[in-house]
């Protein structure tokens, strides 16, 4: 195995001085834990720059992305050796801490171990989009959502913040123009568009030709989280679904109006991804919530089968089955995911995966498992219960970064 080192030497007055001038670099710079534990002790300040420092060297050898310092957290254990946390989950890097004649030194060493929980097993199957470095924008594809109505203000952004932060190029949530002031605020990286709405606040059939036009040159739709079922939006859905062209990820509302409906999958003339969680999926198979969980796996695969779609299963080993294809059942149970809102994000996050070229069963199948390795990290770093939707969309990057590691190790290795 090989031996990554990382050393910083750091002089205590200068970091003391730091704070003294610069109450809030504390606040930046260093957990809450290690803010309560250095506090007049300006060696322990010292001496956890100097590790935070060590630690990212140490990434840089090793060529893993450099975290950044708030999320490398130095903690103590009585009676043992410093361990180092990174975004919450314990690490294999051994840390050696000092302080002699002013100066804070710090040694990280890793011996070839993994980074984080000890022996990430990759999803059997799991394909993720190419990086390459010279992409721009257009590259990594265009997501268009179409989401929320009055009242439900957050399901569209979360919806986009999960396609932006899984990597699409661009993205663009159209929303019904009554609720376009509140949803365009909370929207930097996303681009809002206002949909004809006649005043109702919902989807309406007079926003159809809109989104006709935006989906001209996208190449996924997001359509569901939080869209109602008030009769005009039933009769624009349905409307928009007939002939769609580019694939779709189908969840939450719209997935009640098919079922209600009676849609028939084959009119979009595409291969879609569809997103129930265990009740949705007894109404898309009339069957009861009870039956569907007795039998997840063979409910979802009898489904896709019939349909023409695929199908991801929510809820604790999501399932994901696509016609004629092998059934992937993803491992997890990740409780900090079962919050309001997740849901949104995963539907974004599948889009995304469609959006940068993946096959509808592959982005699925790379979509639940960013997620739930997301929802591991929170759950590590914020507990079991408490985290929110918003949490999973801020650590999607670095659970998406460390499966594409774990891929291209597994690759070199063979």
């Amino acid at each position: 195995m090989t031996m990554v080192v990382g050393v910083d030497v750091t002089v205590v007055d200068r970091i003391a001085s730091l704070l003294e001038r610069n109450p809030r670099f504390a606040q930046r710079i260093y957990t809450a834990g290690e803010q309560r534990i250095s506090a007049g002790k300006p060696e322990r300040w010292a001496s956890r720059w100097a590790a935070k420092e060590a630690v990212r060297k140490l990434c840089s050898s090793a060529g893993e992305a450099m975290p950044a310092y708030r999320d490398i957290e130095v903690v103590r254990r009585r009676g043992g050796p410093p361990r180092v946390h990174i975004r919450g989950e314990e690490t294999a890097i051994a840390l050696s801490l000092t302080h002699d004649g002013g100066l804070a030194i710090a040694v990280a060493i890793n011996r070839g171990a993994p980074r984080g929980r000890a022996g990430l097993a990759l999803p059997d199957g799991l394909v993720l989009a190419d990086r390459p470095e010279t992409g721009h924008k257009g590259t990594f594809g265009r997501v268009v959502v179409v989401a929320g109505s009055k009242g439900f203000t957050g399901a569209p952004r979360l919806a986009a913040m999960g396609a932006a932060r899984g990597g699409a190029g661009l993205v663009e949530v159209c929303i019904p123009e009554a609720i376009h002031p509140i949803v365009a605020a909370g929207c930097l990286e996303v681009m809002p568009t206002p949909l004809a709405d006649a005043g109702t606040g919902t989807l309406h059939p007079n926003a159809v030709p809109r989104v006709r036009e935006r989906l001209g040159g996208a190449d996924v739709l997001v359509i569901g989280p939080g869209l109602g079922r008030s009769r005009d939006t039933v009769s624009a859905l349905l409307d928009l679904l007939v002939g769609l062209p580019c694939p779709a990820v189908v969840d939450a509302d719209a997935l009640n109006i098919v079922a209600a409906s009676g849609f028939d999958w084959k009119l979009t003339r595409q291969t879609n991804v569809v997103t129930p969680h265990p009740a949705e999926m007894g109404r898309l198979a009339a069957m009861t919530t009870d039956a569907v969980q007795a039998d997840r796996v063979g409910t979802a695969e009898r489904y896709a089968q019939q349909h023409g779609v695929v199908v991801v299963l929510k809820g604790a080993e999501t399932v994901v089955a696509a016609p004629g294809m092998p059934t992937h059942v993803d491992h997890h149970s990740v409780v900090a995911l079962a919050t309001g809102g997740t849901g949104d994000v995963l539907a974004g996050l599948i889009g995304s995966m469609l959006a940068q070229g993946l096959a509808p069963r592959d982005a699925a199948v790379a979509g639940v498992s960013i997620h739930a390795e997301a929802g591991l990290m929170v759950q590590a770093r914020r507990g079991r219960a408490g985290a929110l939707a918003s949490d999973v969309i801020d650590a999607l990057p670095a659970a998406q970064e460390r499966l594409r590691r774990a891929l291209e190790a597994a690759t070199a290795r063979r």
